[in-house]
């Protein structure tokens, strides 16, 4: 699957507009937020839906620094 600009607009827009470009700043909010997520209360969340969601934010981070690496093509 070759990727286009286009089909990762809304996403790379998000960049620009809220943390002005820098990929960096985004991946430390997740990383916050994936830190704060552990300090729920224990029954706001099963441990396997705390888990999962937490392994969800992780895996978003991989990818956009996967995007963020990867040549597009226009």
């Amino acid at each position: 699957m070759s990727l286009k600009v286009t089909d990762l607009y809304p996403l790379l827009s998000y960049f620009e507009e809220c943390h002005e470009g820098d990929l960096l700043s985004f991946t430390v909010w997740l990383d916050k937020a994936i830190y704060m997520f552990h300090y729920l209360p224990s029954d706001t969340f099963s441990e396997t839906e705390r888990q999962n969601v937490c392994h969800v934010l992780m895996e978003l981070k991989v990818a956009v620094l996967k995007i963020h690496a990867t040549p597009l093509h226009t």
